[in-house]
């Protein structure tokens, strides 16, 4: 198995997470900001049975096999959602694909974005890795841009506004369905070279920054529109527009092509690596399969609400209560 760095680790899932967050609907406010860095706390102590897993030698590889298959088809699963908020998002950023009419729209989209995933995951995890790195740090830098861009714009009165979420509970739910990619964080745990813990509390500790720098500027930002805002991150970086003589659109966009390729990149991958542990004669073609599948379940869940409380559920399924059921089962194997 090839190993990566802490940094790469936490490169492959903050993209992911920066790509969900330009995607999210719904109200955006303080509540929102709190509601999130909660369940960041609470993900990072869910994690600790993951981690002590893997301190102890244990191997995602050798475990039981239902687990595998119940991690298979949460990944596959959030890769279909991943590529349903593309489809929601396409429209408010103007994606053209009015040049290919014989051809449906979302299935055009899927294919292109699909075509490029095949490039960038068929190396494997450490070249993916690596451009994730790149990917990542061009993302931080226009989410600075926009931030910058934002502070003359920044309102008071917006950030007092409260009718823009839907609740703490609610929010802490939203939190926890955009925290999709947490099935993959097990996958790739495995692959670090340096401590686990380590890993995971850099990790956590970018996507609280990462959450609270984007909320805020949110809330600050578009708090005044956010009933009229289908997508608050997106109508925030269209308010900020820092450049006299260019608008940001174009680099936002650019950014937001980047960031879905490598969010559903990083699934194919780690649907990719389990499938072959579930059938090791499947050696070819695995990541194409796997893209085809995402795929199907985007279009089996297109049109369900996007922040149902069985996505949230998911979550601590994933990131405590299996790792925990196999640490156990790997020491009575070694009692």
């Amino acid at each position: 198995m090839n190993r990566i760095s802490g940094g790469q680790f936490a490169a492959l899932l903050l993209v992911s997470d920066a790509f969900t967050l330009i995607c999210i609907s719904g109200g955006v406010s303080l509540i929102t900001t709190a509601a999130f860095l909660a369940g960041i706390f609470l993900q990072l102590a869910m994690a600790i049975p993951a981690v002590k897993y893997y301190n102890s030698g244990g191997s995602l590889k050798y475990a039981p096999k239902p687990f595998l298959w119940f991690y298979l088809g949460y990944i596959l699963l959030w890769g279909g959602l991943l590529f349903v908020m593309i489809w929601n998002t396409a429209d408010e950023l103007s994606i053209p694909s009015q040049n290919f009419p014989v051809i449906p729209e979302k299935l055009l989209l899927s294919g292109l974005i699909a075509l490029v995933c095949l490039y960038v995951s068929s190396p494997g995890v450490r070249p993916l890795s690596r451009a994730a790195v790149v990917s990542a740090a061009l993302g931080a830098v226009c989410i600075g841009i926009v931030i910058i861009g934002a502070i003359p714009r920044f309102s008071v009165d917006n950030l007092n506004n409260t009718y823009n979420s839907e609740g703490f509970f609610h929010e802490l739910a939203k939190g926890f369905v955009l925290s999709g990619g947490l099935g993959s964080f097990i996958v790739y745990l495995g692959y670090t070279k340096t401590s686990p813990m380590k890993c995971t509390i850099g990790y956590f500790i970018g996507k609280a920054v990462l959450y609270t720098a984007v909320t805020v500027t949110v809330s600050a930002v578009a708090g005044g529109i956010m009933k009229a805002a289908d997508f608050p991150v997106i109508t925030a970086a269209e308010i900020s527009q820092p450049f006299s003589t260019q608008r940001i659109d174009s680099l936002f966009l650019i950014v937001f092509a980047i960031l879905a390729v490598f969010a559903i990149s990083v699934q194919t991958e780690a649907a990719a690596w389990i499938i072959g542990v579930l059938f090791p004669d499947f050696t070819r073609f695995r990541s194409t399969f796997t893209l085809i599948l995402m795929i199907c379940a985007a279009f089996l869940l297109s049109g369900a609400e996007p922040y149902n409380l069985l996505y949230a559920a998911a979550v601590p399924t994933a990131l405590f209560i299996v790792p925990l059921i196999m640490s156990r089962i790997r020491r009575k194997g070694e009692g």
